[in-house]
């Protein structure tokens, strides 16, 4: 690939994201280019940084459309010390490419005026201090001091791991995946390895799967086996729904959205795994399950804000009333589904966020408001008294919340 081609790739998928909303996952989705994710990955890691630089450097302001170029070039110049000459030339490359080459000279300027510092960082007394310094908005970093004082910064600063985490299928043994990943680090529930081709093509067979550390450890928690009957209602994209089936249960997998049930199902088929599907909201009660199964997993919709390494979007995307809005939802779907759990069954809830407003808080809302449920120590090898918070280490770790409750 050209090196400007690479240019204009990362800016159509920032365009993608910035502008139309898109999911970062999606648009990255068939991105091998490691140039090209530097560049989208480094101005969506630096997006409160480098947008607070191109606001000096272009006074006259710039419009949304071109907006992502110029980030790319001020990350290239500033973070990663591309040589002047080259971000001009690639840039002005893309300016016409796009239609937009009367703007080269525009560019030209604030490219030479990044390599020349002309711009200065804002002071602690500035409104934009708290969200240039952690490159995220300020009420985000308020929300990681309120619950976590003492480690927030650590929590927010944590880097990115260099693997994904995978689960075997029965057709896959350890032997195969420590020959095509000899450095692959075996956790409870699978491997950690470094993604490749070879990992790639296991997957498209339905050898082993993608599922993040965090979520294979909720669905161990549940201890899932043949005597089981289980409800996943929020089960999309279905990792655990599959999981659980995969050891006996009988499981019935449900979400709101025709096209996320199609994704349960296609991933089941990939897997070869038997797993009943329905379209079902999760706010509303259906007669037919009431107190009929012995465990109800709520993998409840939330912010995201404990996965958000590749989904750097999501930190764009939300705004703290999202995350009142989403709390509520999460408390409907709890006094809902808790409905259908039969007297001695279980209610696990999850969520893939950090935030108590969506674990810890709805957990304690909701016990207060039924008292027939109890927190039940989680077995896995984590201290614990009915929860665990799990946070994102750099070392594959995200953050996931979890909570087991019986019903008495």
């Amino acid at each position: 690939m050209n090196s400007y081609k690479e240019i204009r790739s990362a800016y159509d998928i920032l365009l993608n994201v910035y502008r139309d909303g898109a999911y970062l996952n999606i648009a990255m989705k068939d991105v091998t280019n490691k140039r090209v994710a530097k560049l989208v990955y480094g101005v969506l890691d630096y997006h409160y940084e480098l947008n607070y630089i191109l606001n000096q450097l272009a006074v006259k302001g710039i419009k949304n459309n071109v907006r992502p170029l110029a980030l790319i070039a001020l990350y290239s110049v500033i973070k990663l010390q591309t040589p002047e000459n080259v971000v001009i030339n690639e840039t002005k490359d893309v300016l016409e490419e796009i239609g937009k080459s009367a703007l080269t000279n525009f560019f030209t300027a604030i490219i030479k005026k990044a390599v020349q510092k002309q711009y200065e960082y804002p002071k602690k007394s500035d409104k934009n201090y708290i969200e240039v310094k952690y490159n995220l908005p300020s009420w985000l970093v308020g929300m990681y001091k309120k619950d976590y004082p003492e480690t927030f910064e650590e929590i927010i600063n944590v880097g990115e791991t260099p693997f994904v985490h995978i689960r075997l299928n029965k057709n896959c043994t350890e032997e195969e995946i420590k020959k095509i990943a000899p450095d692959a680090k075996k956790t409870l529930t699978g491997f950690f390895v470094r993604n490749s081709r070879e990992i790639g093509l296991f997957n498209t067979l339905g050898k082993i799967t993608y599922m993040s550390y965090g979520s294979t450890l909720i669905a161990e928690s549940i201890h899932a086996n043949s005597g089981m009957e289980i409800l996943d209602t929020c089960a999309a994209p279905g990792g655990k729904a599959i999981y659980m089936a995969q050891k006996g249960a009988a499981v019935i997998a449900c979400d709101i959205h025709e096209h996320r049930v199609d994704l349960i199902r296609a991933y089941a088929d990939r897997m070869h795994v038997g797993v009943t599907v329905y379209k079902q909201d999760a706010t509303v009660f259906l007669k037919k399950w009431e107190e009929r199964f012995d465990v109800v997993l709520i993998d409840a919709p939330c912010s995201g804000f404990g996965v958000t390494g590749k989904k750097k979007d999501v930190i764009f995307n939300k705004t703290y009333d999202d995350i009142l809005a989403l709390a509520e939802l999460q408390r409907e779907i709890l006094d809902n589904a808790c409905k259908y759990v039969k007297k001695g069954g279980l209610l696990v809830y999850s969520t893939c966020t950090v935030f108590n407003k969506e674990n810890a808080e709805n957990v304690n809302w909701f016990l207060s408001q039924h008292p027939e449920f109890k927190r039940e120590k989680i077995d896995l090898p984590y201290d614990n008294d009915g929860s665990i918070q799990f946070l994102p280490d750099g070392k594959g770790m995200e953050g996931f919340f979890v909570c087991h409750m019986r019903k008495a």
